[in-house]
């Protein structure tokens, strides 16, 4: 069920007030939502400048021009201004000598001057490209379109490393995203300031690249009456075998161009990769790419590898362990049949046609042993994907024991398959945490994200639909997945890859839970919550028995806190970040119980989150240091720590000003290091962790942190330099300049985006306070410095028109338009006395009734 938007239209108020007057208010007129042609068919983007050879300045009037190559080695740089997602498009106008292009993608442009580009992410099978640099044979004139998606990218290089001539008329892409015109978007913003205008629309342009439809991303893999066709990218693995021991994978394989890849004993979705890696490569016969890495991938060898890839990317460490030469041709276009012999000792035995071509024990080469400190699931099993630019069949798999029982065997040639290994179209709405890397649909990280879709574009679908999509993958245990694939799964898959990921990042399962709440506050989506509820309540349950510690009523992780682990016991006791976030879940479940009328439930949540508000004022408060420590009896705190206490209101006044002090000790350039926490990435500062300080500093009025954060955190993402992307950024440096891993930062990454909600919300100062804005805050937070502010808020009943700034006189000056039927509560940003309209001399907060313009002057 969707609700509201499409109610937006049939708005008939009156806004002339809003605009009628401009001369006596210090704001321009609010413009309204511009109408959005549906798209007949597909959508393609072109490059905003075009130049020759690698550079990041900017042709103007280049966009049209075409791409003459004559010479071996020629380069273009396309830039798109902006980042855009899709599969690549040339328009070719000549092909001599049968040309091959190199093509680079990033989202900042030093990924152009790397060889890898921004990639490679081989965190997940994300159904768009793993590799950032795709290499094209063009083997006639006429339009060539990729076939893999590529996320976010801004820029674009295209290198002629083969062939006599080519002309590329044109160069663009196939959008996979929404390209309609954020003026479209219900939501609106805008203020004196232009950066803060601009910070504000990074939030539905996020939404654009990293939101999609059903059956808008296209499945990685292609099944045919020879089995699965794959093109190299990251290893997909099947569910639905797991745990296998003194076993041997077989498998027949057809090379298409380069090699084929396979891994086996590897985790399944998990944050982790342990699994041996395999990369056979064939003899690289003529026509083969003439950019062929041969010191990393000589021809006619077995690369071994481990980690997440055969190379390095920040945080997903990768390693190639050794190199075994064969002493024959790997031939092309022919059937083999590979033998992979995993007798559970780590040592691994690797037959090529009945020929043994590989025996290694992988635990003594000393590299990539599993990490003790990230939670590495499970279940593991065997996986198929080539390297970057390889392509090759895969057929009659086969998983046989040490007795000779077959526990698997498949032929891959049915669409099954597809499902099977998490690789088939999406059925359903789904939100990635970023447009390019991170495309995993995370749980958690949607409470700042499922926020920014409502307040800019009110597109339930894009909260509901993912949050239909985790709760089909819940189990009976009430677990929901912390992060999940697009693609659709099976009962097996869907067992196997959620219980895969307990027990990480438990508190995720109450961030859900608030995330489907602020989702009916925004929404009025009574029918939605009334048929989730039942689930709810099982997530519920089964968080609360997977992480509250009894004896202190804290939240108690599985993991200690530096993430040992602890032999499926609970860790000691943690808070006040995870506890709050328990706290907060729970009343926002008891808030919801309450509606649907499930009294006893809502009783114990708020008894429950009582105990837990009580045991952090008293187990963590630390009088003599001022501050709640991160642990009971410990020493130390964390940023998230200072902001979930905010958010929550715990202790008193006094003690959260002495926490708030506490910032100075972990503030840089670009706001504030997190500390010591588990998660925390060192050396960058978070926007999702700065997110939830920027909405404590907001929800505890202190306007002038929360606004020196704002400057401080997001500002950089909007410079109009060669970093700009359009879209929220995942981390930012220290120092306020480049984002914070660098090449591997998600640059339209969704988690951090609440300075969309924060502007919408506090600065103009638009919330609601029931279910569909029935009721409403209009509270602007005081002394927020800027000469003006004003928008537009979607609600089921239509917009609400706003506004407020300075008059001549300096005094505030504000004005409201909401729909008939809701029911507003204005909270001056001021002290002293204040008109509205013919009424003088009020104070304290006022009432305010939909159904016309209300005018409000500072006396």
């Amino acid at each position: 069920m969707r609700v509201g938007v499409e109610l937006i239209s049939c708005l008939s108020l009156a806004i002339g007030a809003l605009g009628a007057a401009q001369s006596n208010v210090p704001w321009p007129a609010i413009p309204k939502p511009q109408h959005a042609d549906s798209p007949n068919g597909p959508v393609h983007v072109y490059p905003s400048s075009v130049r020759k050879g690698l550079s990041s300045d900017f042709v103007n009037g280049s966009s049209g021009n075409a791409l003459v190559f004559q010479s071996v080695g020629d380069t273009y740089t396309l830039d798109y201004g902006s980042d855009v997602a899709g599969k690549p498009i040339f328009h070719v106008q000549v092909a001599e000598g049968n040309p091959q292009i190199e093509v680079k993608y990033t989202e900042a442009f030093p990924g152009l001057l790397k060889p890898e580009g921004d990639g490679p992410f081989a965190f997940a099978n994300g159904l768009a490209a793993t590799f950032r640099v795709e290499t094209f044979n063009i083997t006639k004139t006429g339009d060539f379109t990729g076939y893999f998606i590529q996320g976010s990218q801004r820029w674009q290089s295209i290198k002629l490393i083969s062939g006599k001539k080519l002309v590329i008329k044109r160069a663009g892409f196939v959008s996979s995203v929404d390209q309609s015109s954020l003026n479209s978007m219900p939501g609106y913003f805008a203020s004196s300031n232009s950066t803060y205008t601009d910070i504000w629309a990074l939030g539905p342009r996020t939404q654009q690249l990293a939101c999609y439809p059903p059956e808008s991303q296209s499945s990685t893999w292609e099944i045919t009456s020879k089995g699965a066709y794959i093109r190299g990218q990251k290893p997909a693995t099947t569910a639905r075998v797991v745990n296998l021991s003194n076993y041997t994978l077989s498998f027949e394989t057809l090379i298409d161009r380069g090699g084929t890849g396979w891994r086996v004993d590897t985790e399944i979705d998990a944050i982790q990769a342990t699994g041996p890696i395999f990369v056979l490569t064939s003899e690289y016969p003529s026509g083969s790419f003439a950019n062929i890495d041969t010191t990393l991938l000589p021809p006619n060898t077995l690369i071994l590898g481990r980690g997440w890839s055969l190379q390095n990317q920040t945080s997903l460490p990768g390693y190639v362990l050794d190199k075994f030469p064969l002493k024959f041709n790997v031939t092309e276009k022919t059937w083999h049949t590979i033998r992979t012999e995993s007798p559970g000792d780590d040592t691994y035995t690797v037959y090529l046609d009945d020929q043994r071509i590989a025996h290694f024990n992988i635990s003594s080469y000393g590299l990539a042993d599993p990490n003790p400190y990230i939670p590495g699931g499970v279940y593991k099993s065997f996986a198929f994907g080539p390297w970057q630019d390889q392509a090759a069949y895969v057929r009659n798999v086969n998983a046989t024991l040490s007795t000779g029982e077959n526990v698997y065997s498949n032929p891959m040639t049915s669409n099954d398959v597809l499902i099977e290994y998490g690789v088939q179209t999406n059925s359903q709405y789904t939100c990635s945490d970023s447009g390019k890397r991170d495309r995993f649909s995370w749980l958690g990280d949607r409470l700042i994200s499922a926020r920014t879709v409502m307040v800019a574009s009110q597109q339930g679908e894009y909260v509901w639909g993912p949050a239909e999509e985790a709760f089909s993958r819940q189990v009976g245990s009430g677990q929901i997945p912390i992060n999940t694939l697009f693609s659709p799964l099976d009962a097996e898959g869907t067992l196997i890859r959620t219980t895969n990921v307990d027990p990480l990042i438990v508190d995720y399962e109450f961030d859900f839970m608030q995330v489907i709440y602020d989702y009916w506050v925004r929404s009025g989506n009574d029918t939605f919550l009334e048929k989730a509820w039942p689930r709810m309540v099982m997530t519920t349950s089964y968080a609360l028995a997977r992480s509250l510690d009894q004896k202190t009523q804290l939240f108690g992780a599985p993991y200690g806190s530096a993430g040992t682990p602890l032999s499926g016991e609970k860790g000691q006791a943690l808070g006040p970040a995870n506890t709050v976030s328990m706290i907060i879940g729970l009343e926002r479940m008891a808030e919801m119980a309450r509606f649907v009328g499930d009294d006893d439930a809502a009783a114990f949540y708020q008894t429950q989150a009582q105990l837990s508000r009580t045991a952090i004022d008293t187990l963590l408060w630390d009088e003599t240091a001022g501050y709640y420590a991160a642990t009971v009896g410990g020493t130390g705190y964390d940023l998230m720590d200072i902001a979930q206490v905010l958010l929550a209101g715990i202790g008193s006044e006094q003690r959260q000003a002495s926490f708030v002090e506490k910032l100075s000790t972990l503030q840089v350039p670009a706001g504030y290091i997190n500390g010591t926490r588990f998660f925390d990435t060192p050396g960058v500062v978070d926007a999702y962790y700065m997110s939830f300080l920027l909405e404590g500093l907001a929800a505890t009025k202190r306007t002038k942190l929360a606004q020196d954060l704002l400057d401080a955190t997001w500002a950089p993402m909007v410079h109009r330099d060669r970093n700009y992307t359009g879209g929220y950024w995942e981390y930012i440096s220290t120092d306020g300049t480049y984002p914070g891993l660098d090449l591997f930062t998600g640059m339209s990454h969704f988690w951090g985006s609440y300075p969309t909600v924060f502007l919408s919300e506090y600065a103009l100062g638009i919330r609601p306070t029931k279910p569909g804005y029935t009721t409403f805050l209009f509270a602007p937070l005081p002394d927020f410095k800027t000469e003006w502010v004003h928008g537009r808020v979607p609600t089921p009943s239509g917009l609400i028109y706003a506004a407020w700034g300075y008059n001549k006189q300096g005094k505030v000056v504000l004005e409201i338009t909401a729909p008939a039927g809701l029911q507003g509560t204005f909270v001056p940003p001021f002290s002293g006395r204040y008109s509205v309209g013919s009424q003088q001399g009020l104070s304290g907060n006022h009432t305010i009734a939909g159904g016309a313009t209300v005018v409000i002057v500072e006396e």
